[in-house]
């Protein structure tokens, strides 16, 4: 059974317990209740989630110097982190992506001994790149599948394949709801979903009481969607995502009061929730999308994901002619980082060629 908020045993992002120990500062020579507070303060600075793979970092290290006999103590040098790096990959067969990770993990762990973090050398760099490029061509001879995007044709298929499913009427009405959310809003499907089925962190989870709505002077409606904890946010101020009414076969506002006007969703829990009270994750939802579209997906292209809806909007923005900075806004994407999810480069391209055409012309 789902656990409430008064029920709730702390499963907050960020928290005092960490990597980082008073003892570990004593070389500031300062009070020991100072020590402490900022050992404290310094934990809150990372996700508890983060200082965990950060402790893997540690692990490695001493299963490196173990198994090649290399000194791995802090701090480091570059000859010995180019040998941790060699390790990793050739001997544990870690890929390029982890390797930063664990890189992450032992520049935190001279900062909370108070030393000063090993430079990243160019050779260090050069080596990083030469895995990752190493990797992709690996991948490129492998035919590896990859993540497509749900296009609004996707979205009509899966719209049809709920109502064939086993799912209850409000269940069914519920998984439209929020499928047509996550693709009108590019919504990172965690922003909208619980990460787990038994209990939620109200200090981060979508609510019933989160979600807001207005009419407008045309009367169509707006839905006010309240991200308490956004990941593109660099403060600690909620980010309202506003989703407009389209009245379309798949318009997001109609599909939510359609169903909220059969549900009984409370505002102290979680939005998204199935009729026998039990949340719907992102993993869940994976796992549908994956039932009801494997049928009629060719396996060998690709597959789809709840993060497809995030690329999907990105990829109609694209083929639509949307300027780049349009697209960033519509995703909330505070770098470049949404060109890997515009898929449609075909279509793209041939929107760039029509445009050349037509000042090739003028001239």
């Amino acid at each position: 059974m789902l656990r409430t908020p008064s029920a709730l045993a702390g499963t907050t992002k960020y928290g005092s317990t960490g990597s980082c120990t008073a003892n570990q500062l004593l070389g500031l020579q300062l009070p020991s209740a100072t020590l402490a507070s900022l050992a404290q303060l310094g934990n809150y600075g990372i996700a508890t989630g983060t200082w965990s793979s950060y402790k893997t970092a540690q692990k490695m290290l001493d299963m490196c110097q173990k198994h090649t006999e290399h000194d791995m103590s802090l701090p480091l040098s570059t000859p010995s982190i180019l040998a941790f790096i060699h390790w990793l990959t050739s001997v544990r067969g870690v890929k390029a992506g982890t390797i930063h990770c664990y890189l992450a993990g032992v520049r935190q762990l001279h900062i909370i001994r108070g030393l000063e973090p090993p430079p990243r050398s160019e050779l260090t760099k050069l080596v990083l790149k030469g895995i990752a490029n190493k990797e992709g061509i690996t991948k490129r001879s492998e035919h590896t599948r990859r993540r497509l995007p749900i296009t609004l044709s996707m979205m009509r298929l899966i719209k049809h394949l709920l109502k064939q499913t086993h799912f209850s009427t409000l269940d069914k009405s519920m998984l439209w709801a929020c499928c047509t959310l996550a693709f009108a809003g590019a919504f990172r499907i965690h922003e909208l979903l619980c990460k787990n089925e038994s209990y939620f962190d109200p200090a981060f989870t979508l609510l019933g009481s989160d979600i807001t709505w207005c009419t407008n002077s045309d009367n169509t409606q707006t839905l006010h969607i309240k991200l308490k904890c956004p990941k593109e946010s660099r403060s600690a101020a909620p980010t309202i995502v506003d989703i407009f009414q389209s009245r379309g076969d798949i318009c997001p506002v109609s599909a939510f009061f359609r169903w909220r006007d059969v549900s009984a969703y409370a505002a102290h829990l979680p939005l998204f929730v199935f009729q026998s009270g039990t949340p719907l994750t992102g993993r869940k939802l994976n796992t549908i999308l994956e039932r009801m579209l494997k049928p009629h997906v060719d396996d060998s292209l690709g597959y789809f994901r709840s993060h497809s809806f995030r690329a999907g909007l990105a990829s109609e923005l694209a083929k639509l002619g949307f300027d780049d900075e349009d697209i960033q806004a519509a995703g909330r994407w505070s770098s470049r980082a949404f060109e890997n999810y515009i898929k449609l480069t075909r279509t793209k391209r041939a929107a760039i060629g029509r445009t050349i055409s037509k000042i090739s012309k003028r001239r």
